[in-house]
Protein backbone atom coordinates (compact mmCIF):
# COMPACT_ATOMS: atom_id res chain seq x y z
CA UNK A 1 0.00 0.00 0.00
CA UNK A 2 2.84 2.42 0.80
CA UNK A 3 4.14 1.90 -2.74
CA UNK A 4 0.79 3.00 -4.17
CA UNK A 5 0.72 6.00 -1.84
CA UNK A 6 4.15 7.18 -3.04
CA UNK A 7 2.83 7.25 -6.60
CA UNK A 8 0.54 10.07 -5.51
CA UNK A 9 3.58 12.30 -5.11
CA UNK A 10 5.00 11.27 -8.50
CA UNK A 11 1.94 12.34 -10.50
CA UNK A 12 2.20 16.03 -11.51
CA UNK A 13 -1.58 16.20 -12.06
CA UNK A 14 -2.39 15.44 -8.41
CA UNK A 15 -2.40 18.79 -6.59
CA UNK A 16 -3.87 17.74 -3.23
CA UNK A 17 -4.32 14.53 -1.29
CA UNK A 18 -6.40 13.77 1.76
CA UNK A 19 -4.98 14.00 5.26
CA UNK A 20 -5.48 10.23 5.47
CA UNK A 21 -3.30 9.65 2.41
CA UNK A 22 -0.67 12.09 3.67
CA UNK A 23 -0.49 10.49 7.09
CA UNK A 24 0.02 7.08 5.47
CA UNK A 25 2.90 8.51 3.43
CA UNK A 26 4.41 9.96 6.60
CA UNK A 27 3.86 6.78 8.57
CA UNK A 28 2.00 8.45 11.42
CA UNK A 29 -1.14 7.28 13.17
CA UNK A 30 -4.56 8.73 12.51
CA UNK A 31 -4.92 10.25 15.98
CA UNK A 32 -1.42 11.78 15.77
CA UNK A 33 -2.27 13.40 12.44
CA UNK A 34 -5.62 14.71 13.67
CA UNK A 35 -4.12 16.14 16.87
CA UNK A 36 -1.31 17.84 14.94
CA UNK A 37 -3.81 19.44 12.59
CA UNK A 38 -6.18 20.51 15.37
CA UNK A 39 -3.39 22.03 17.47
CA UNK A 40 -1.34 23.75 14.78
CA UNK A 41 -3.21 23.69 11.47
CA UNK A 42 -0.26 21.73 10.05
CA UNK A 43 0.24 18.02 9.53
CA UNK A 44 3.99 18.48 9.98
CA UNK A 45 6.03 21.70 9.87
CA UNK A 46 5.70 23.23 6.41
CA UNK A 47 2.64 21.18 5.43
CA UNK A 48 -0.57 23.11 6.17
CA UNK A 49 -3.91 21.35 6.16
CA UNK A 50 -6.40 23.10 3.89
CA UNK A 51 -10.13 22.92 4.55
CA UNK A 52 -12.26 22.64 1.44
CA UNK A 53 -15.83 22.53 2.69
CA UNK A 54 -15.85 19.54 5.02
CA UNK A 55 -12.78 17.96 3.45
CA UNK A 56 -9.29 18.42 4.79
CA UNK A 57 -6.55 18.16 2.18
CA UNK A 58 -2.80 18.64 1.93
CA UNK A 59 -0.89 20.19 -0.96
CA UNK A 60 1.33 17.61 -2.64
CA UNK A 61 3.82 20.38 -3.40
CA UNK A 62 4.19 21.26 0.29
CA UNK A 63 4.42 17.60 1.24
CA UNK A 64 7.11 16.92 -1.40
CA UNK A 65 9.13 19.90 -0.15
CA UNK A 66 8.89 18.73 3.47
CA UNK A 67 10.01 15.24 2.46
CA UNK A 68 12.84 16.57 0.26
CA UNK A 69 11.37 15.09 -2.90
CA UNK A 70 11.64 16.92 -6.22
CA UNK A 71 8.61 18.12 -8.13
CA UNK A 72 7.63 15.59 -10.81
CA UNK A 73 8.26 16.47 -14.44
CA UNK A 74 5.38 16.90 -16.83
Amino acid sequence: MAQDQHRLLDDPDIVTITVEQARLLLGVGRSTAILAYQRTGFLIPGVPVLRVGRRCVVSTSHLRAALGRPEPKR
